[in-house]
């Protein structure tokens, strides 16, 4: 019972902040300030942990090919789902290149920590674009291995680790159930698999625990039970900037990658001319009037026009957290009136409103809400 009750209650909080952020959308009413920080998180799976448990990925094998780089090998009971781990890797470095695998070892006591994980910059890209509009944070995970005994060999590898190019092949082998058991660091002579074999262009291997940089994913069992203990970190996720300077670097650099054709004919036509004009005997900043026509024009590029406001705002915000548009796009910006503008210019204005002052009440009008606006320094 206690079980069912605590998937009830995380599945309870999820439903909570996802009708919060439906409901701020449906406040919002489509107003958007493309400056204001959110938050956005992407996450590796746990496909390469699952392969290698599958395989029973039990030790590592080091050696020297004859006139080539040193290799490492990935020692499992199970061959067949050993290279089924390596063929994944494999497929990292052909979706993003050879540094696409990031391997450490950590020298601690008699044994060693080695950490298998993806670049946290390559994966970013893999997994949500490579663009300039948005940058989640990264969630990278690693399959962290603890082995009781270091073979001398290693100490060579260090060595060699060290020079400005230093290459080194990974690839896979069987362990015989009984030597996996034995546990120990041994000589053993092995047949190596070369189908799929990754050629990295180097591993870190630090032979003290203080030589590890910050973000390093070689951490000693002791150093995850104290994280345990420490909980929480309370920082994570850091908050964004939310000052006037920030939020107006973030702004014009979301805009300029956005809707780069819209700015320029906005800024560089008669009708755009005029638009801007108009804002500004409202009292509006150029910023202003611009982001406001990006907003009403981004709602042309929604794949269909749904029945539901909810629906409608929903993909209203996807489309302005993701779309980028094309140089080729048309953009007729006689079909945005001086009325849609300013009632535009006011919502945008509110978004901004309700977070710098959640608990204040906000203007009727758009004239108020922009002198409030610029009132608080954001203007």
């Amino acid at each position: 019972m206690g079980g069912k009750k605590g998937r009830g209650a995380k599945k309870s909080k999820v439903t909570d902040q996802q009708s919060a952020e439906r409901d701020d959308l449906i406040r919002d009413a489509g107003g958007y300030d493309w400056g204001w920080p959110a938050i956005e998180m992407v996450m590796a799976n746990m496909e390469l942990s699952k392969r290698l448990a599958g395989g029973g990925f039990s030790g590592c094998g080091f050696g020297v090919v004859p006139d080539g780089p040193p290799f490492m090998t990935l020692l499992g009971t199970n061959i067949r789902g050993m290279k089924s781990a390596l063929s994944l890797l494999k497929e990292w470095t052909t979706l993003s290149g050879p540094n696409a695998i990031r391997i450490e070892i950590a020298f601690d006591g008699p044994g060693y920590v080695l950490a298998i994980s993806q670049q946290a910059d390559l994966l970013r890209w893999r997994v949500s674009g490579i663009d300039t509009v948005c940058q989640p944070l990264m969630m990278v995970t690693s399959h962290i291995k603890r082995m009781d005994t270091r073979h001398p060999v290693l100490h060579q590898l260090a060595e060699y680790a060290e020079q400005p190019v230093a290459p080194l092949w990974l690839i896979v082998a069987e362990l015989p159930e009984e030597m996996a058991r034995g546990g120990g660091s041994r000589d053993y002579g092995f047949t190596p698999s070369w189908d799929n074999a990754v050629l990295l262009p180097g591993i870190d291997v630090y032979r003290r625990l203080e030589d590890r940089p910050p973000h390093t994913m070689a951490r000693t069992e002791a150093e995850f039970e104290a994280r345990k203990k420490e909980g929480q970190d309370r920082d994570w996720p850091p908050a964004g900037d939310e000052d006037a300077a920030s939020v107006m670097r973030t702004r014009e650099r979301r805009l300029a990658a956005s809707m780069p054709k819209t700015l320029h004919v906005l800024r560089n036509t008669g009708r755009g001319a005029a638009l801007l004009a108009h804002g500004l005997t409202l009292g509006c900043a150029r910023w202003q009037v611009e982001q406001a026509i990006c907003n009403l024009r981004s709602a042309g590029f929604l794949a269909y026009k749904p029945s539901s406001t909810g629906k409608r705002l929903t993909m209203l915000d996807a489309v302005r957290r993701r779309f980028l548009e094309a140089a080729s796009v048309e953009v007729d910006l006689t079909v945005i009136s001086a009325a849609e503008l300013e009632f535009q210019i006011g919502l945008d204005a509110a978004f901004l409103l309700r977070r710098l002052e959640p608990d204040r009440q906000i203007e009727d009008t758009a004239v108020g809400r922009i002198r409030r606006v610029q009132e608080l320094g954001y203007g």
